[in-house]
């Protein structure tokens, strides 16, 4: 009898020690981006389960049971990758963003029951439904931030009418109905409606971003509370250079009219004060880099013969082919280049202002393709806007935790969850190395190997 209860108490003992000791994945000997400090931690073994990053060591790993084991010998962790500027139109997006290493995306809204062009998003029902699924491990994809239908001065047949404080209030509240994680605004919103927007969302405890409108000042939507401002248009243009005769020079190569100056002047006045209400109010810049370098690529055939865009729903991929047409035949090439040349300059500015920015891409509009785009927007930021890799990195990981207050995403450390991109090359040496994709982890779990 004793004998018996000895050998039970041993057998506890064993699995007690073995589960201690187990692990659901481990990867070893593998060098990991500090993406805060913007070095390398040589030569970690990272150990996963259930999702979280249970511990971090030397290459001292005494695990004896192992489910799955990653040799990450001569290559390089990084945390998962965020896209902050899409539209979801088609399943098949889930899955590139997966395959590319995007494992959060923010959708900024529409509301289309079918593909149509790849510039605004399937309607909020659907793409709930699809969030659901994936948080429930029932469907592959991506972290999925919704705004739903947009609030609207335009017009836009699939947006929500906001031109008067009597349009917000009554529309203000189909969408929150609709469960969204914040509101998108779009343009010709006027003063008292865009107030009204802010009032609403703050009194329900939601954000709201997205375009801005003509009838306020950027300094004065900063300051209303919008989160984050997309695109270069003129409200934000004129804070890419200090130097009048620079600003001068564009206003007179772009050829801005006298009337075209007195419109503008309120907006080039405002320049300095809107950098500092951005930086006083945590607003953020999502400078869309990729899809306006898109207006100068009529002529890269790799560009447009990517075989990915085959896996994109036939309306996108014939709108695509449409667009190349009118670029082609655009008769302000010199005015988009010009554009081009400013957003490099405010991109690099604001970085060195200190204003946070964060990578999106627009997909799939004019081109963009899931996944595969974002990298390519952090090229853009490094090799045209001229921020460092470590810089362009912080965009699309840190930046978009930090912005929905993501407290255990965005950095490989303990108690963190376990998104992550084992890369084959060093990013920081090249930021083109982010394409070199070994592995990827979702939520703990090898998606792509």
């Amino acid at each position: 009898m004793k004998y018996s209860v000895f050998i039970t108490l041993l057998l506890i003992w064993k699995c007690s020690t073995e589960n201690k000791n187990s692990t659901d994945l481990i990867i070893t000997n593998v060098n990991i981006i500090d993406v805060v400090a913007g070095t390398i931690i040589e030569n970690q073994d990272v150990r996963i389960r259930d999702s979280i990053i249970i511990s971090i060591s030397n290459n001292n790993n005494k695990s004896k049971i192992f489910k799955n084991k990653l040799d990450g010998k001569g290559k390089f962790l990084l945390p998962g990758l965020w896209d902050m500027h899409v539209h979801i139109q088609d399943q098949s997006y889930l899955k590139l963003f997966l395959d590319y290493g995007v494992l959060g995306v923010r959708d900024m809204g529409g509301c289309v029951s079918i593909p149509t062009n790849g510039c605004e998003s399937l309607c909020p029902d659907i793409l709930n439904k699809w969030k659901s699924k994936i948080n429930k491990n029932k469907q592959i994809g991506p972290e999925l931030y919704i705004s739903g239908q947009i609030l609207s001065g335009t017009g836009w047949p699939t947006s929500l009418r906001a031109s008067s404080i009597e349009d917000v209030q009554h529309n203000f509240a189909i969408i929150l109905n609709s469960k969204v994680d914040f509101i998108k605004v779009y343009e010709q919103i006027p003063a008292d409606a865009y107030r009204e927007i802010s009032r609403l969302c703050k009194k329900n405890n939601i954000d709201f971003a997205g375009h801005v409108s003509e009838s306020l000042l950027l300094s004065e939507i900063s300051d209303l509370g919008q989160k984050s401002i997309e695109h270069i248009r003129e409200q934000i243009l004129f804070c890419f250079t200090k130097d009048t005769n620079e600003l001068e020079a564009f206003l007179t190569n772009d050829s801005y009219t006298k009337e075209d100056r007195i419109y503008v002047k309120p907006w080039i006045n405002d320049a300095e004060q809107a950098i500092h209400a951005f930086k006083k109010n945590n607003t953020w810049f999502v400078p869309t880099m990729s899809i306006q370098f898109s207006r100068q690529r009529y002529n890269d055939s790799m560009w447009i013969t990517n075989s990915l865009r085959s896996q994109l729903p036939q309306s996108v991929q014939q709108s695509f082919d449409d667009y190349i047409i009118r670029m082609k035949n655009n008769p302000d090439k010199k005015s988009d280049l010009l554009w081009w040349s400013a957003l490099e300059k405010l991109v690099k500015r604001l970085n060195d202002e200190g204003v946070g920015l964060l990578a999106g891409t627009d997909i799939a509009c004019e081109g963009g393709i899931p996944g595969f785009s974002l990298h390519e927007e952090l090229k853009l930021m490094v090799e045209q806007a001229g921020l460092t890799p470590i810089e362009a990195l912080r965009t699309a990981t840190i930046n978009p935790a930090q912005y929905f207050g993501l407290l255990k995403n965005g950095q490989i450390k303990e108690n963190f969850i376990a998104d992550l991109i084992l890369i084959e090359k060093n990013p920081l040496e090249s930021i083109s190395n982010t394409m070199t994709i070994n592995t990827v982890i979702r939520n703990g779990v090898i998606y792509r190997k």
